[in-house]
Formats: structure tokens, sequence, C-alpha cells
């Protein structure tokens, strides 16, 4: 064993922990590299965050480049059919935010992003489109999972001088590219000719009604999909709540920073004392340490007979 010269101690820090009610969650883009984040310098800063606190889902719709590699013509025919659709309209969700359903439960999802109106895109340089019909943000979406014993606890740390501020993650949430402009294509009425698409605009449409699905045995996977069922039904009639985003590098940012990612009174925290020694602590985070040659000596017992035999044999056994 090495003396303590060649591990040397390069810095130390008092180390607090802050307020775990708030909640705090670490969002992370599958699809994205990291040099290029959603925000206001790469000019996609998210245009709203919404969520349904009590079924943990969340989705953001950031801002798409209209201008590069995008297929206006698909961009227009996908935003006409979400203008157009039933849930649009009533502010329902698509997808499991929806319940997988088409009724149209209330909520305010489901929305195409427009801006002004100088900003037109030209098709075949023959025919302008209306701005307000193109897809112009992708929705990512994911949700929140409940915490259950045994998950691990992540911690954001933040330095401030000699001090270490410790703050409890409340989830870490994977977000994805929702198919929100698929389901609204499906949505649309199939029509067969000028005839059928005519009657089609003259009829009226039928009124969204919830899917009743029955569910028959009683084993287990009964009551699974039952819960299922429950969820989803849930996720559907769940309203959603909106959130502004502000952006990493504004001043309300660094404000929500300091107040929330600090603890404001590190002088009035109480000390932390461990309960156990460091031997304790290291037989409880490992596996059971077991001698192979005595499998009755383990953990401390074990211990303590590797370091006799380390140690050799006493003075009176070399006199002997």
């Amino acid at each position: 064993m090495g003396s303590t010269e060649d591990d040397p101690v390069i810095s130390s820090y008092d180390v607090f922990l802050t307020d775990s009610e708030i909640s705090r969650y670490v969002f992370q883009y599958l699809d994205r590299p990291q040099s290029k984040p959603y925000n206001e310098r790469k000019g996609q800063k998210p245009t709203v965050m919404r969520m349904k606190p009590g079924s943990g889902l969340v989705e953001l719709d950031v801002p798409i480049f209209t201008r590069c590699t995008y297929d206006a013509e698909k961009g227009l025919r996908y935003g006409d059919a979400m203008k157009k659709g039933r849930l649009a309209r009533n502010g329902g969700a698509y997808g499991m935010a929806g319940g997988f359903s088409t009724g149209g439960i209330p909520g305010s999802g489901g929305r195409v992003k427009a801006e002004g109106n100088d900003d037109i895109e030209v098709l075949d340089n023959k025919k302008a489109m209306d701005p307000s019909s193109i897809v112009r943000t992708q929705a990512l979406g994911g949700r929140i999972k409940p915490a259950e014993e045994g998950d691990p606890v992540y911690m954001l740390a933040t330095f401030k001088g000699k001090n270490l501020h410790l703050s409890p993650v409340s989830a870490v949430v994977q977000l994805q590219p929702q198919v929100h402009h698929l389901d609204a294509m499906d949505e649309l009425p199939k029509s067969k000719g000028a005839r059928g698409k005519k009657e089609d605009e003259e009829r009226p449409e039928p009124e969204a009604r919830a899917i009743d699905v029955k569910v028959k045995g009683a084993d287990d996977g009964g009551a699974i999909l039952h819960g299922n069922l429950d969820l989803l039904k849930k996720m559907q009639e769940e309203q959603w709540k909106n959130f502004e985003w502000i952006d990493a590098e504004t001043e309300d940012s660094w404000y929500t920073y300091e107040n929330y990612m600090m603890n404001q009174k590190p002088d009035d925290l109480p000390q932390l004392k461990a309960t156990i020694d460091s031997e304790d602590y290291l037989d409880g985070m490992s596996a059971p340490r077991i001698d192979p040659a005595r499998p009755e000596l383990t953990g401390w017992a074990m211990k303590q007979n590797r370091q006799k035999q380390m140690e050799g044999p006493s003075d009176s056994e070399d006199e002997s």
C-alpha cells in the first residue's frame, strides 16, 4: 500500500443539500447531439412546454428549420390535417397523451405554430401557401416515471467557491419525437373521388366517442391490462398545463439557478452525522465477502483472518 504522498488531496469542499421539495427534472433528447441544444442561440428554443402532472406526461414544441431539407408540400398537407382535425379544434391530444383514442377530450395540445404572414413559402414557384397551415414545430414527448424503491437517486451538483451544493433530481425524462401529424392524417375522412369528397364535406362529422374495451379472464394479465386501460383513460381526461420555456442564457434563468440550485442559508443547516463507520459502509454497499478456503468466515471475520495471514506468524511462534 503506497503512502499518502502518492495520492495527495488536491482540494476539499463543504457539501450542502438544497431543498428536496422543489421539483427538478432532467430532460434527455435521445436523437439530439450535445453540440445542438434546443436553445435561442441555435434558433430552436422550445416555443411551449406542457405537462399532465397526474399522469406524468411532458411535451415540448421545438421549431423546425423550414428553409433547409424541408418538404414544403408535406408540411402543408400535414399542417392542414392538424388544423382540420377534431382533436386540434377541440383542444384534445394525440398519441399516448390522448389515451390512443380519437375522443376529443378538452385540453390544450395538438396546436400548430404559425409565424408572421410576411413569411410565405412557395411550392414549385407557382402557388403560395398560407404559412399558418405549414407545420413549423416538432413535438417531443415523454413520461415522468413514478419513483420506485431501489431506483437510483440522482443529484445536480453546483460549485460556489469552496462549497458544493447538491440538489436531488425528481425524475429523468427521455423525450422523443412524436408523430401527431400522422395521427391527424389518419383522423381525416377518406374521400372517394370528387363526388365522395363533396359528400364528405356536406356530411356532418360523427360525434367522437370513447372506446369501451372489455377484458375477460381472471389471470394477472387481465388485471395488468385493466390497469393500463385505466391509465390511458386518465391520460385522456387530464388537461394539459402550459409552461413558458425560459432560455438558459437569460437573466431569469440565472435567477432561478441561483435560488433553486444553491442553499440560501448554509450557516443554518444542521451537521450531517454518519451512523456507521467506513468498514460497515463498505460492507453495506459491496457484495458479501466470503473466503473460499473457509466458507464459514464471512464479512468482518474473513477480513480479520486475511489480515492475520498477511501479517505472518507472531514473534512467539518464531522463537519456538
